[in-house]
């Protein structure tokens, strides 16, 4: 069974953009929660990766988009936005996600849901 989760940025202090990570998500060893932080861990970064829709995996430089690289539809994989930070966690918890990885204030925040 996969760790789901969600990773997410700030746009102001407002809007979030986020996108699904079907694989690996927990935060210890491998998990997208070091990868983000030790690969990712800028604000140029975070958002190159969230502008790739949603990702099967992340493993330190190396991503598996879903429309990028398996030829899913953009209309369902795209970055999402949502207005709030509980309509972002809502989102996250409809998705199964068990972290959110909200990149706020230039570092990556870790939220078990």
């Amino acid at each position: 069974m996969s760790t789901r989760c969600f990773i997410a940025m700030s746009k102001d202090d407002i809007n979030y953009q986020s996108i699904y990570c079907h694989h690996d998500g927990y935060d210890s060893g491998n998990g997208v929660g070091p990868t983000l932080r030790q690969y990712h861990n800028s604000e140029s970064h975070a958002e190159s990766l969230i502008a790739l829709g949603d990702i099967s995996y992340v493993q330190g430089e190396t991503v598996c988009a879903y429309h990028r690289d398996r030829g899913d539809a953009w209309e369902q994989t795209q970055p999402r936005t949502t207005r709030s930070e509980s309509e972002l966690f809502a989102l996250a918890k409809a998705c199964d996600a068990e972290y959110l990885y909200l990149f706020k204030q230039s570092e990556w925040h870790t939220i078990k849901l």
